[in-house]
C-alpha cells in the first residue's frame, strides 16, 4: 500500500489505525484487514431535493406506504399565513398533521396549511391516500415549483411520540411552499423525518 500510494510504511500504518479506531475496518489476526459491513436500514427512502409530486408518488411501489391522520381541522389563517399563501383574512385554510408510515415503521411526520379556496373537497378518506393525486386528478389543478428550507433539529415531543425518536435524535426538517403551475401558492407544510429512514440528495445541475 505504501509504494501504490507512494507514501511511508509508517503513515499507512498510522491511517488503518484511525480508521479501525473510527470501526470503518477490523484487523483480523493471521487474515489482514477488511471493511466493516455497515447495516442498512430496511427502511430508507433516497429523496431528491428538488423532486415534486409528493411524498405518495416519490414511494411509488418501493414500500406499504400508508397514513396515519393525527388532526384535520378548518380555520382562519394567521397573518403570516395570509400573506405567504395570498389569502384575505376571513378565507379559511385546513390544518393538518399526518404520520406516514413505511412497511409499518414510522418515517415521517407532516404538518400542512392549505387553503380551502384554492383546493377545495379535502376529506379524511383523502388524507388517507393522496392529497397531491386528488389536487392534479380530480380538481385538475397543475402542480409547479415549490421553495424549501432543509433543517437539521432536536426531537421535539410529537417526533418522540410519533416517530418514535430519541430525545437526543435529530431529524430532518423540511419547510415547504408549493405554487401551482399557475404561480399561486397553494401549500405551507413542514416535514419532519427520522434521520435514520431517509436522505436527500442534491444534484449540482
Amino acid at each position: 500500500m505504501a509504494k501504490k500510494y507512494h507514501t511511508s510504511r509508517i503513515t499507512i500504518v498510522h491511517a488503518l489505525k484511525i480508521l479501525q479506531n473510527k470501526k470503518l475496518i477490523k484487523a483480523v489476526k493471521g487474515h489482514g484487514t477488511f471493511i466493516t459491513n455497515k447495516s442498512i436500514p430496511d427502511i430508507f427512502l433516497n429523496s431528491g431535493v428538488n423532486e415534486h409530486g409528493g411524498f405518495t408518488k416519490h414511494v411509488n411501489s418501493a414500500f406499504q406506504l400508508t397514513s396515519n391522520v393525527i388532526s384535520f381541522n378548518i380555520r382562519k389563517p394567521s397573518a403570516e399565513e395570509c400573506k405567504a399563501l395570498c389569502l384575505d383574512k376571513n378565507d379559511e385554510v385546513y390544518d393538518i398533521i399526518r404520520q406516514r408510515i413505511l412497511n409499518g415503521k414510522p418515517a415521517r411526520l407532516e404538518y400542512t396549511i392549505m387553503p380551502i379556496k384554492r383546493i377545495p373537497g379535502i376529506t379524511i378518506d383523502i388524507l388517507h391516500q393522496s392529497v397531491y393525486s386528488y389536487i392534479q386528478n380530480e380538481l385538475g389543478l397543475k402542480i409547479g415549483k415549490d421553495n424549501r428550507v432543509i433543517t437539521a433539529e432536536k426531537s421535539d415531543a410529537y417526533d418522540m411520540k410519533y416517530l418514535d425518536c430519541a430525545n437526543d435524535d435529530p431529524v430532518l426538517c423540511i419547510q415547504q411552499k408549493a405554487f401551482l403551475e399557475d404561480g399561486r401558492p397553494f401549500e405551507l407544510s413542514e416535514s419532519r423525518n427520522r434521520y435514520d429512514r431517509g436522505a436527500l440528495t442534491v444534484n449540482g445541475d
